[in-house]
């Protein structure tokens, strides 16, 4: 039988148990959701009514029960259609195409202030507004009104508009309808021929993880279980929490780019070996076995470490691997090098050759968010608040993403 997962609560189920919510704001039927309060870590009490949920009644034959989800049922109380599709174990939303078998996970990890909320915010906007309409001649949209209230509240109006750093985010061990529990599934259509006449759909679904969640083993397995499901995986390293390269940074850098002390600092390829750990236990994977899901190791900050490169470096060019819809190979191939090298010589040896015993598919890259360094602007409650002089000017944002989307076939490489 065909099968989806979730993605938010990744329980796998076949086409034929997907449930739906009714959608008349007048039906006489309401209830405290209790599937939709276990997801949230509460109890069906403190819930608000809402409207119910309903099993699918559709009879198909055995061979459409093989290929089919079905798209729409009446609701059994007011006997409204409703086309509303929600997982029958946690009973959030499920994307149009979860049945075409089209989404990926891109799970971006890194320990605590690497800069994963500021990426997400950036990579998301030049999707949008960039990438998706000029290169791919298509669009990249948010699921629902949900997911777009989500992404301008919490992603984009913070960095935006308002220009200010975003504080770390919150661990995901908590209970309620918090920022970090909601996923951000946006929808890719991007035509097949010349004309546009075949479109070809792809669901992305974001997570931005606290990189606290990554501190423990058994946190990690409630709250980041997406990580074992991902088509990919993008890994911010944080030029600040390499020892040599901090003690090189001048006290102004180190001030505005980093939120966190130097005694908070953990090494790098603890993080990387308690995901690793994570995924192997999941897939059934012994120590020494390799994991193949492509993984992108990111230099963040690429601002503060413009000036360790040598000046003909290619990282500090401006991305031009898109010719033609297709990645540039030969480009991709030098700026892994010279990251690669630039890491040893840092004295991150030990992380690369970790990278190196850990991932069967792996590149690096740089990628700069915001383009520039924060200014303290002012104190309050006594803590700095950092601001931006102007909106983000991304560098390279983009490259672990695409790379991601070239290993998954979904662009070619040239």
């Amino acid at each position: 039988m065909a099968k989806y997962t979730c993605p938010y609560c990744f329980t796998e189920h076949t086409f034929s148990e997907v449930e739906f919510r009714c959608v008349n704001g007048f039906c006489p039927e309401k209830e405290q959701d209790e599937k939709y309060a276990n997801y949230l870590g509460m109890k069906k009490e403190s819930m608000k009514m809402t409207n119910v949920t309903f099993p699918s009644t559709a009879k198909l034959p055995i061979f459409m029960k093989n290929k089919y989800m079905p798209v729409w049922e009446e609701c059994p109380h007011c006997k409204m259609k409703s086309s509303l599709r929600v997982c029958p174990s946690c009973h959030n939303e499920l994307p149009e195409g979860v049945q075409d078998n089209e989404d990926m996970i891109i799970a971006i990890v890194g320990s605590r202030d690497t800069g994963k909320t500021h990426f997400i915010s950036v990579l998301i906007n030049e999707l949008q507004k960039r990438i998706c309409p000029t290169v791919f001649n298509g669009t990249f949209n948010p699921m629902n009104d949900a997911v777009f209230n989500h992404y301008r509240d919490n992603f984009y109006n913070p960095v935006f508009v308002e220009k200010r750093v975003q504080d770390l985010t919150a661990s995901g061990n908590v209970r309620g309808e918090s920022p970090v529990r909601k996923p951000l599934i946006y929808e890719m259509m991007i035509p097949l021929d010349a004309k546009g006449k075949k479109m070809r759909k792809y669901t992305f679904v974001f997570y931005d993880t606290a990189g606290e969640d990554l501190k423990n083993t058994a946190v990690m397995q409630t709250v980041n279980r997406y990580i074992c499901k991902a088509s990919g995986l993008i890994f911010l390293l944080d030029p600040m929490q390499i020892d040599e390269l901090r003690l090189n940074m001048t006290d102004e850098e180190v001030q505005t780019s980093s939120s966190i002390k130097e005694n908070e600092i953990e090494p790098q390829e603890m993080v990387l070996d308690r995901i690793a750990k994570l995924i192997r236990a999941d897939k059934g994977l012994s120590k020494g076995q390799k994991i193949s899901i492509p993984t992108a190791i990111a230099f963040s900050k690429f601002d503060v470490l413009k000036r360790f490169f040598p000046r003909d470096a290619m990282v500090l060019q401006p991305s031009s691997y898109l010719r033609e819809g297709k990645l540039d190979k030969n480009e991709w191939y030098n700026v892994s090098n010279e990251i690669d090298a630039m890491l040893k010589e840092w004295g991150a040896g030990g992380f690369t050759k970790n990278v190196e015993m850990t991932f069967k598919n792996y590149t690096y890259c740089t990628v700069s968010a915001l383009g520039q360094q924060p200014v303290i602007s002012e104190a309050q409650k006594g803590r700095m608040i950092k601001k931006l002089q102007t909106q983000p000017r991304p560098h390279r944002v983009e490259d672990p993403f695409l790379w991601i989307l070239k290993e998954n076939g979904i662009i070619k490489e040239r």
